[in-house]
């Protein structure tokens, strides 16, 4: 929970007014990097984009990169990396992931690909492609188990 109100306050300070920017930034900074990282070893950009009533159910060694989008309702547990699959950094690198999605531990879901609403994946499971909605995705590399009904 920590976790997610340090990146809500970096997230809203993007759009804050001008004179708060700064006291603001630097505040979100030393919690973020001093807390979050360090402490909990949570790491979430501030650029990425987090929906509504999302849990991170074990918080050690969890990684949101910027410009990530996450849907409501979902559940992250611990050693999840969400991230780039290549150096390239830009908007359309990191995964989609949409409402209700569960995550188990040790998953790693890479690139820019897009997951569906209510979608489970396993625990160690290595997504590097796109996962319909409502389908249950496991193993390295991950594939589709059950199709949606």
């Amino acid at each position: 929970m920590h976790a997610l109100v340090v990146y809500r306050v970096g997230h809203w300070r993007l759009t804050a007014p001008a004179w708060l920017r700064s006291p603001v930034g630097i505040i979100y900074k030393l919690v973020n990097e001093l807390v979050i990282r360090a402490l909990y070893g949570v790491e979430i950009a501030d650029e990425a984009v987090i929906g509504r009533r999302v849990r991170i159910g074990h918080h050690q060694a969890v990684q949101i990169p910027a410009f990530c989008v996450l849907g409501d309702d979902c559940l992250i547990r611990h050693n999840v990396t969400i991230g780039f699959a290549s150096a390239d950094a830009s908007r359309h690198a990191v995964p989609t992931i949409g409402a209700r999605v569960e995550i188990g531990p040790g998953s790693h879901l890479l690139g820019p690909i897009t997951i569906g609403d209510d979608v489970r994946i396993g625990p160690n499971s290595i997504v590097t492609v796109d996962v319909p909605a409502g389908a249950t995705v496991f193993a390295a590399p991950a594939r589709v188990m059950r199709r949606p009904t």
